[in-house]
């Protein structure tokens, strides 16, 4: 069966067919303009979910709303039932392959998270660590009151 052809399964302008859809264009089309990251080095679409969209909606659901998109939780291996949930952008985020994880008393976090719980920005903590502070000073040392002139 052609996953790109004409099929007749009800979800034809759904937010979840859209999801599958671009899923498919991006491991499988050559002229998608994403396809060098997905369908280039190897990540590809299980068979069941690039034959039917039908079985792709009840192994996912319905996509929970338009922030939403299909992740793999682990990016080395492509699209099945097994690796995949639906995350907004902020959670895929997380688990790029680039984010930096911060080990501190116990509790390991990316920088975003960390920011996050002390209250500063994390552009503001990336610096301070690029600048050579210790995680410790990094995470505890208050932020200089700014002076409006």
């Amino acid at each position: 069966m052609n996953p790109y052809g004409n099929i007749k399964h009800g979800g034809h302008g759904t937010l979840t067919y859209s999801r599958w859809k671009s899923m498919m264009q991006r491991c499988h089309n050559p002229k998608a303009t994403n396809f060098a990251y997905y369908g280039a080095i190897g990540i590809t679409v299980c068979e069941q979910w690039r034959e039917s969209f039908p079985t792709f909606l009840a192994d996912m659901g319905e996509c929970p709303g338009k922030d939403w998109t299909v992740e793999r939780m682990d990016n080395s291996i492509g699209y099945t039932p097994e690796n995949c949930i639906w995350a907004t952008k902020a959670q895929q985020n997380k688990h790029r392959s680039h984010c930096v994880e911060i080990a501190f008393n116990g509790v390991t976090m990316n920088i975003t998270d960390w920011a996050n719980r002390v209250g500063m920005t994390p552009n503001a903590l990336a610096m301070r660590l690029r600048l050579g502070w210790s995680i410790e000073r990094a995470l505890t040392q208050p932020l200089k009151a700014r002076t409006v002139k």
